[in-house]
Parts: C-alpha cells; sequence; structure tokens
C-alpha cells in the first residue's frame, strides 16, 4: 500500500533513541516512504521533550530504553504537555523495543500508546507499522493510492 500527502499538507515526526545508528536506520526507513517533511531526532527523552516544547508533531516513535530520561517518562511528559494545551489532534506514539514484554511497556499502555515494534525490526515490518498509524491517526493529511 502506498501513501501520498495531500495537496497543501506536511508530515512531521520525532523519532527518539539513544543509539545514533538505530536512528540512522529509522530516518532511512521514513525516507523511503516519501511522506515526511520533518524527520527529527533525538537521543534521549529530555531533548524529546525540549523538541516537544517547540514544535508539533504528527507522529513520535520512542525507545524506551535510555540514558537520562527515559521513554516513558517522557512519554508521561509529552502526555501531561498535550492536555495543558488542551489538543484535540492526537499524537499517536509508536513504542519501538527489544523488551515489548516488559514493565515500561506496560505503564506506555496504560498512558494511551497502542502502537509497539519489535526491535530489531525489518524496513517492512517498520514501513508497515507507521503506515498503519498514519492511516488511522491522520487520514486528513494523506491518501491511499491503488496499486
Amino acid at each position: 500500500m502506498k501513501l501520498e500527502l495531500k495537496p497543501e499538507q506536511k508530515l512531521s515526526i520525532l523519532l527518539v533513541d539513544d543509539e545514533a545508528d538505530i536512528r540512522e536506520t529509522l530516518r532511512m526507513f521514513l525516507e523511503m516512504m516519501e511522506l515526511f517533511d520533518f524527520i527529527v531526532e533525538a537521543a534521549d527523552g529530555s531533548e524529546a521533550t525540549r523538541k516537544c516544547q517547540n514544535q508539533e508533531f504528527d507522529i513520535i516513535i520512542t525507545d524506551l530504553l535510555m540514558p537520562n530520561v527515559r521513554g516513558i517518562e517522557f512519554i508521561q511528559n509529552f502526555k501531561a504537555q498535550q492536555s495543558r494545551k488542551k489538543k484535540d489532534d492526537i499524537t499517536p506514539i509508536i513504542i519501538l523495543s527489544a523488551n515489548v514484554t516488559g514493565e515500561e511497556v506496560t505503564k506506555a499502555i496504560h498512558f494511551g500508546v497502542k502502537n509497539v515494534i519489535t526491535k530489531p525490526c525489518t524496513a517492512e515490518e517498520f514501513i508497515s507499522k507507521v503506515t498503519e498509524v498514519l492511516m488511522k491517526y491522520k487520514r486528513n493529511k494523506i491518501r491511499v493510492l491503488k496499486d
């Protein structure tokens, strides 16, 4: 399934992972989709929180186990920030984690995160999950092209 942006629309995404090589690989996968105008990276939850204060994102993809501010703390901070802004538009969060059965994932689900990608993943798996999330939450910005 191929997606394209509707006219006059832009998509932005935030990648949060402490491993630069993983961020680089994910960026490459996202660039393959040819949808995102802005791909912003953060190395941990504190950097991600700062970036969310200055920019709105259509999707956030975050690791959970990171130094400094962990993924779950970032998700809590982001959700609190969103509720203070009283935003109607949902910013879906995708967890990218090697430990999808752990306590961190359970906490994330408690905070409303419903999208999980298991590390390591293939480009196909990653793009499929991002596409699924876009189709569910960002239909106002994209359209599906028939193959």
